[in-house]
């Protein structure tokens, strides 16, 4: 068993670059092209290999958590999410996105391309203040994660 200091500093010394979207991909809910998994102890983590990209999407998820605050239950959007609220917003924003994009089609699980995803986005919206954060917000609050497991 790794102590969990030791894990965390290894954590920051390994993987310098984390993916933005690491809960979304570590629970098999998005995949991107430029992330990498990799393996610390017995724990995976994910991996930006592309700097641009990953400024792109911390850009879209600052934006994002600005507009759900609500939603989320949060006073100050500079305040930590716990898991679970992390894991909402990343999902639920990503399944938002991709609705407002793609209308016409059926949710795909998991998000096949976070990057590609944000990158339309842009394209199409022109601004972060121009995302449809109606269409966003609606999949942030239906989204539920993992269900808790019941002591027997």
């Amino acid at each position: 068993m790794i102590d969990e200091d030791f894990y965390r500093q290894t954590y920051r010394e390994i993987n310098d670059s984390h993916c933005i979207f690491e809960k979304s991909i570590l629970t098999i809910q998005a995949g991107c092209r430029h992330c990498r998994k990799i393996l610390i102890a017995e724990r995976e983590a994910a991996n930006c290999m592309d700097e641009g990209a990953r400024q792109a999407c911390k850009r879209f998820l600052k934006t994002i958590m600005e507009h759900a605050r609500f939603s989320l239950q949060l006073r100050n959007t500079n305040q930590p999410l716990g898991h679970a609220k992390a894991i909402k917003m990343q999902v639920g924003s990503l399944r938002g996105l991709y609705a407002a994009l793609y209308p016409e089609r059926q949710l795909p699980v998991p998000v096949p391309d976070i990057y590609a995803l944000i990158t339309e986005a842009g394209a199409r919206y022109d601004s972060p203040d121009k995302l449809p954060f109606t269409q966003i917000i609606l999949q942030i609050s239906a989204y539920q994660g993992r269900k808790r497991r019941q002591k027997k």
